[in-house]
């Protein structure tokens, strides 16, 4: 359904659409033109036939009076002759003189003088319904004479090209609609290779290129196009790579140097005031070194250098994560709560995810106050899966919650805390590179951070490990606030 949703909602079907519906008004237009033409022209044949007969009989009538009209008619009503015409004289009480129709038509006045009607029964017992369109005129003597044609075989005629026509437009419609189906799919496919071409070269693979079957058309000229881009970015890609590791190379290490003669001089400390300025020197060497290194995983992470794709255990790495922070929770006073399902997998870098992660699980730790909760869980939401770190910590205003992630960030209450307001700046670059949706939820108290990759994956579970459960509400709670908070540093 999703695929034929997308066909049918795609520009190139519409455009065949469009094209079917002028083509068919204009079909239409032209046989509307043509039936109309041809029924008049066919109507004003029966009209000057009849026409003619009336002044034949006419003259005949001035020449021979009564008698001679009589016998005019019979000689038209001769079966030998094959007349299709339709005569009746009647006399001033309606009894028929002699004619073809057994009676006069009902419902007809002196004043009518083309009439339409329809007989049953012509004399010569021929049992049908005929449509008759007649003239009538009074003689000089009372009599009334009726002169027409059996108009059936040219009414028929008019429905059975009407229903032709008909069923040609409908053939007209759907074979438009069928060749816009098939000409949307095939225009269809090639953008699907050019999207899946972008998405491989969004998750890491700058190599792949879209395969281009025709240069000679638009969407060949637009492949090409592309591939010559992503040849430009490819190169451009690699020469930033160069200059980072360049920059960090000859950034680092004269940070790295300061910080070791920084060391050395408070080894040779004289005085308490000397060593406490050079341990002063050192945190902030330290700091501006992590902050460097921030800086430079979220360039590469936002670039996707060094990405290596593959299927991940997302509930070893949550299990890696909680590992690592959970004497650090406890040592603040803070109860940490873990709940992963096994077997719940995703495509990533590893060493991405458990960075984002790890950051998350950091900030919500720094700005939860003691005898708070810190719960870390992964589970298959709607068949995805999806991370949610919860807190009981401050949270984050909701006005300030699109803020967060811009780099160097921080809220006000969170400025006489530790950090750079780089961590939730990391984790966006993350989510960005790899897919992902990011939520920010209100915990109350708290925050609670929801991660959802795009699609789950098979994997093998871990083995079973030791997991904490809070009550149910406990495992949902918390996330919230603390992500807020990392952001804000």
């Amino acid at each position: 359904m999703t695929r034929l949703r997308r066909i049918f909602g795609s520009i190139s079907f519409r455009l065949a659409l469009i094209y079917t519906l002028i083509f068919a008004v204009s079909v239409a237009g032209l046989f509307y033109l043509v039936f109309w033409t041809t029924s008049g022209f066919t109507e004003r044949q029966v009209d000057a036939a009849i026409r003619a007969d009336v002044t034949g009989f006419q003259d005949s009538y001035q020449r021979s009076g009564m008698a001679g009209l009589v016998m005019a008619i019979n000689r038209r009503v001769d079966p030998a002759i094959r007349d299709r015409g339709i005569y009746l004289i009647v006399n001033e009480l309606g009894t028929p003189v002699t004619g073809n129709l057994r009676a006069w038509p009902t419902d007809v006045t002196p004043d009518d003088i083309w009439i339409n009607f329809q007989v049953q029964d012509l004399t010569g017992g021929t049992a049908r319904m005929a449509n008759v369109r007649a003239l009538q005129f009074q003689t000089g003597e009372g009599f009334r004479l009726l002169v027409g044609r059996d108009v059936s075989d040219a009414q028929a005629f008019r429905r059975q090209l009407f229903e032709a026509f008909n069923i040609g437009l409908l053939l007209t419609v759907l074979l438009g609609l069928a060749g816009g189906f098939l000409f949307s799919r095939t225009v269809m496919r090639r953008v699907e290779n050019i999207t899946r071409t972008c998405r491989s070269i969004m998750r890491g693979d700058l190599s792949r290129r879209v395969s281009v079957r025709n240069e000679s058309d638009e969407i060949g000229e637009l492949s090409f196009g592309i591939n010559a881009m992503l040849d430009q970015i490819e190169r451009l890609m690699k020469g930033m790579q160069q200059v980072s590791d360049n920059v960090a190379h000859d950034l680092r290490t004269p940070l790295n140097r300061l910080r070791g003669r920084l060391e050395t001089a408070l080894r040779h400390a004289i005085n308490p005031a000397e060593r406490e300025s050079i341990e002063i020197a050192l945190i902030e060497a330290d700091g501006l070194l992590a902050t460097f290194a921030a800086l430079l995983r979220i360039a590469r992470a936002e670039a996707g250098l060094q990405r290596n794709f593959e299927d991940l255990d997302l509930a070893a790495i949550g299990e890696d994560v909680a590992e690592l922070y959970e004497p650090l929770a406890e040592e603040k006073g803070l109860s940490f709560y873990k709940k992963f399902e096994p077997g719940v997998g995703a495509r990533g870098d590893l060493n991405l995810i458990a960075q984002a992660l790890a950051n998350l699980v950091d900030n919500a730790i720094k700005y939860t106050p003691e005898g708070g909760t810190i719960t870390m869980a992964l589970a298959l939401e709607k068949g995805l899966p999806t991370f949610t770190i919860s807190d009981t910590g401050p949270g984050i205003p909701l006005e300030y919650r699109g803020k967060v992630f811009d780099r160097l960030f921080r809220l006000e209450q969170s400025r006489t805390s530790p950090g750079s307001g780089l961590g939730l700046s990391l984790v966006q670059a993350v989510v960005k590179s790899h897919d992902l949706k990011i939520a920010l939820a209100d915990n109350q108290p708290g925050l609670r951070v929801t991660l959802v990759f795009p699609q789950a994956v098979a994997i093998d579970p871990m083995p079973p490990r030791h997991t904490d459960e809070p009550g149910e509400d406990e495992s949902r709670d918390g996330t919230p606030d603390s992500t807020e908070r990392h952001a804000a540093e």
